[in-house]
């Protein structure tokens, strides 16, 4: 877990965008999403992490979630099996959108077997899939600070959270 100094360190302070509760629409089709992730994008909002990853929100006019998950979700859904292992919201039990890049890669929630999330990334212009262990704001933070340094996501380059909406 990761504390609120910690993001204040790599984020700035939260701005208090919403509350957890933005995402009961999307989780009475969706199911419950992981805690930590809900509150990190309550307290920060919608925006841009190392001018380069968009976090979405349910509520943002800007980044919306389920607009994005959408447009999108037919896309991603003729990926799996093949290059996506798993399903794509709004399959049941489907991985749920929660970012964009600038290159339109797109990251998801995996919901785990163990009840434990994780994060899935397709990156587009490579075909690829890959998935970490651990919550957003740990995954993100990490990134900012240069402990996890993935090719094609260049968060720690500019670092910082840039607010949208």
């Amino acid at each position: 877990m990761v504390s609120e100094e910690e993001l204040r360190a790599g984020f700035g302070p939260p701005r208090g965008y919403s509350g957890v509760d933005a995402w009961e629409e999307l989780e009475a089709v969706a199911g419950p999403l992981p805690t930590d992730y809900k509150e990190f994008v309550a307290a920060y909002g919608p925006g841009v992490v190392g001018a380069f990853l968009r976090v979405l929100h349910p509520s943002s006019a800007g980044f919306g979630m389920i607009e994005t998950i959408e447009s999108m979700a037919p896309l991603h859904q003729s990926l799996v099996p093949h290059k996506i292992p798993h399903a794509v919201f709004p399959a049941e039990g489907g991985m749920v959108q929660w970012a964009t890049t600038l290159d339109a890669d797109a990251c998801f929630l995996v919901p785990g077997s163990t009840g434990k999330w994780g994060i899935g990334v397709w990156f587009r212009q490579r075909a690829q899939w890959e998935e970490y262990e651990g919550g957003v704001p740990a995954w993100l933070l990490r990134q900012a600070e240069g402990t996890l340094i993935i090719d094609g996501l260049p968060l720690r380059e500019y670092g910082g959270f840039l607010p949208v909406d």
